[in-house]
């Protein structure tokens, strides 16, 4: 389809110089605001995701393995940075070594340890709205 040239003497009224007629859809009634065909309401409800922080136990033993993973994780840091500086020598070798070996204890604690811990904390943490939305409406 072809665009409307402003300055073709079809499109002009009168003495308007540089305007185009309007459309045929400008011509046609609108709806009503409180008009709709559909019965929606007029803000979708938004759906709730789980949050992607999961709640921290204040447990002390919690805090302890979560410092021993940390601790793990930084002593795996700096054996990789010293591995590398200490590169195809038997010193760096065995860095790395200890690095790999950090790593997969810190996995191990995380996988055994801390997050049979936050489970059960978000467990608990569902059983106390259940219960706070069962007992909360009636007296």
């Amino acid at each position: 389809m072809a665009r409307r040239n402003p300055a073709n003497p079809r499109y002009q009224k009168g003495h308007e110089l540089g305007k185009t007629r309007r459309s045929s859809a400008s011509a046609k009634p609108k709806r009503a605001a409180g008009d709709s065909s559909t019965a929606q309401s007029s803000k979708p409800k938004k759906k709730q995701r789980p949050s992607l922080l999961a709640p921290v136990p204040p447990d002390p033993a919690y805090r302890k393995w979560r410092r021993i993973w940390l601790g793990l994780l930084a002593a795996a840091i700096v054996f990789s940075a010293f591995a590398w500086w200490q590169q195809a020598t038997t010193l760096g070798n065995f860095a790395l070594a200890f690095a790999y070996a950090c790593i997969f204890t810190a996995f191990y604690v995380d996988f055994t340890k801390l997050r049979r811990m936050r489970k059960v904390a978000i467990e608990a943490e569902k059983a106390a709205k259940a219960s706070g939305k069962k007992g909360g409406g009636k007296d």
